[in-house]
């Protein structure tokens, strides 16, 4: 098994609390979080614009395997994790199965693989919001993913749905736009799907899942109006 960080060391027009020096130090712990849960393969894909402190990594785990790809950055911040995923994922080995974790977050003490390896014959295994509801979410903060090319798969489909979802007929006030696009069209997209409630959408459909109550993963979110620690 590997681990696959995904960060934005140096964020563009990006709301946070945090300063580059700050995720920084956040991601190096996150790396020696993984390092004492087992962890040997690690990979960070990163996306800033910006140059990021390689060395400064690396001196946390020298095996440390970084991809950095600067992207532009768009509103859905889900999208921009997508789109580094995809266009990093050939960097990866094909039959290894993959703990995806958002940068800034950290596996606890009573984080386990076994988590996996318990459900390993499952796609996806990880943290679900209201799953018998219409709108549900899957947590994309960390979970586990068979491989790849599922990763892949499932990746695309969600960037699809994110940016066509405002554009189809969900209820009766979607109904209406979609009548209105007819006599007016408008380019893009009024409202767009998080990447949590398009994970949900699709591994609903796939039904090939596990949802666990809790991950054992905490940190602190970039996007919080306060400093409280999350856990999941």
């Amino acid at each position: 098994m590997i681990a696959l960080i995904t960060s934005t060391l140096v964020p563009q027009n990006t709301y946070s609390l945090f300063t580059p020096p700050e995720r920084l130090t956040q991601t190096i712990m996150t790396i020696g979080k993984l390092v004492e849960a087992g962890f040997t393969g690690i990979y960070l894909f990163d996306n800033s614009l910006s140059s990021i402190n390689t060395a400064a990594l690396k001196n946390e785990f020298e095996p440390l395997k970084i991809f950095h790809s600067p992207q532009y950055t768009f509103k859905n911040k889900g999208l921009n994790e997508a789109l580094l995923i995809l266009n990093n994922l050939h960097n990866l080995p094909s039959d290894s199965p993959i703990f995806k974790i958002s940068g800034r977050y950290y596996p606890t003490p009573l984080f386990s693989k076994d988590i996996w390896y318990l459900n390993q014959e499952k796609d996806f295994v990880g943290v679900g919001y209201d799953f018998d509801k219409k709108i549900a979410g899957f947590s994309t903060k960390a979970y586990f993913v068979k491989n790849k090319d599922i990763l892949a798969s499932t990746l695309v489909k969600a960037v699809e749905d994110m940016v066509s979802y405002s554009k189809g007929i969900h209820g009766i006030k979607s109904a209406a736009n979609a009548i209105k696009e007819i006599f007016k069209p408008t380019i893009g997209t009024g409202y767009q799907l998080s990447m949590e409630q398009s994970f949900a959408r699709i591994l609903k459909q796939q039904q090939n899942y596990h949802l666990v109550k809790k991950m054992n993963i905490e940190g602190f979110e970039a996007s919080s109006l306060n400093h409280s620690l999350f856990s999941e």
